[in-house]
């Protein structure tokens, strides 16, 4: 699932979140915030189970 997921956050707009971590489950942002162990601790919370995609959001454009 994290390949899919991956796949799923080069696509999409995340400006949004600019500067925050981003938790991903199953195609959908679960959890954000600016404290990673705040981030990590409520994903656990609702998805116990999973394995989430955490990232940190660039606050600027980048360019591959």
């Amino acid at each position: 699932m994290a390949y899919e997921d991956y796949l799923w956050y080069l696509e999409k707009d995340l400006s949004t979140y600019a500067g925050e971590w981003v938790a991903i489950v199953d195609k959908t942002i679960v959890a954000h915030g600016t404290d990673l162990k705040g981030v990590l601790h409520r994903t656990k919370q609702v998805f116990p189970k999973k394995k989430p995609l955490i990232t940190k959001v660039n606050n600027t454009l980048s360019i591959l």
